[in-house]
């Protein structure tokens, strides 16, 4: 399944209301996933961004809604990746993290990063077929974050744009020359921005190697989330306190009940030990965080607090007190 996060679905839809789209039909296109739009880690399937876009361009009359929602696009949609490009120390670390942590995003297409000679080619291709506002979304944004962060705005300047989209008429045309400011050709072969080499060395605004450090290692815990276990993990956190039945997780990953299960054995795990593991793992996180007990057992589903400490001993080996007690003891 290709999905877009809830962060960028959530910063299209609050665009779209800007534009003086009424919530109510952006709300209809969602249908029951409106309700996941806050939560963090849920994935919308791309059709979802696709019947957004779609809508706004026809409601709009503007086949550059992409472009413009790019360049109103906060950093901070892009979720972890934006805060860690924000700390970052220049544009090639920025590219770098994000060829790792594209998928944190969206999975449906490969950012690549060439140089040849004085010049670099930053590429997207999608995976699969689909319109050209992703791509647009996704350069005018990128261009966006690096005239805001880099110091070097002066030299900040395109060689050459390439898009795989036809020519647009002639409203949208002077969108993309405004933007884009340099030659670009349409109905290319691939989608690529060509900028001079010197400018992956552009020093950020607010670098900070320690604060990359710490949130590029969590970030490596999340990017695996290509595989049908991790996608499962995603779907049963977003739900969180509520747990999903096996047949609804089911429809969401596009399979049938029993071929599910005969997947998880094939896995050496069960659904009912993935919801186990995903309660541990996420009980832990809490409470070191010190959220208190009544709330993680909330958070978590349980019934009462009681069925959350047992579980919670049977996980680590004695209950959340004496676990916190034993940690702190430890870093003495």
């Amino acid at each position: 399944m290709y999905y877009v996060s809830s962060q960028i679905i959530r910063a299209l839809v609050q665009f779209l209301i800007a534009q003086g789209i009424a919530p109510a039909s952006l709300d209809a296109l969602l249908a029951t996933r409106v309700r996941y739009l806050n939560e963090s880690r849920y994935r919308f399937p791309i059709e979802d961004y696709e019947q957004l876009m779609r809508y706004a361009e026809k409601s709009l009359h503007c086949d550059h809604i992409g472009l413009k929602f790019g360049q109103s696009l906060k950093t901070q949609s892009w979720g972890l990746l934006g805060h860690i490009a924000l700390v970052s120390d220049s544009l090639a670390k920025v590219l770098l993290h994000a060829q790792k942590l594209n998928t944190t995003v969206r999975n449906i297409g490969t950012i690549s990063l060439r140089s040849d000679n004085s010049l670099s080619y930053l590429t997207w291709q999608p995976s699969i077929k689909i319109a050209h506002h992703m791509v647009d979304e996704l350069f005018s944004s990128w261009l966006s974050f690096a005239k805001h962060c880099c110091y070097n705005t002066t030299e900040l300047a395109l060689e050459k744009v390439q898009l795989t989209r036809a020519e647009p008429n002639p409203t949208s045309l002077r969108a993309y020359k405004t933007v884009f400011n340099c030659p670009i050709e349409f109905s290319a072969s691939h989608n690529c921005l060509c900028f001079k080499s010197s400018l992956l060395t552009s020093p950020l605004h607010s670098a900070n190697k320690e604060i990359e450090y710490l949130l590029a290692a969590q970030a490596s815990t999340l990017v695996s989330e290509q595989d049908e276990i991790n996608q499962l993990k995603a779907f049963i956190t977003a739900h969180l306190p509520q747990v999903p039945s096996i047949e609804q997780a089911a429809c969401h990953l596009g399979f049938k009940k029993r071929s599910l299960q005969r997947y998880l054995r094939s896995q050496n795990c069960s659904y009912s030990q993935l919801i186990d593991e995903l309660r541990k793992y996420h009980a832990k996180l809490m409470l070191q965080q010190k959220v208190t007990l009544l709330e993680i057992t909330n958070r978590l589903g349980f019934c009462e607090q009681s069925a959350f400490q047992r579980a919670f001993k049977r996980w680590y080996g004695c209950p959340p007190k004496k676990f916190l007690a034993l940690k702190a003891f430890k870093q003495q």
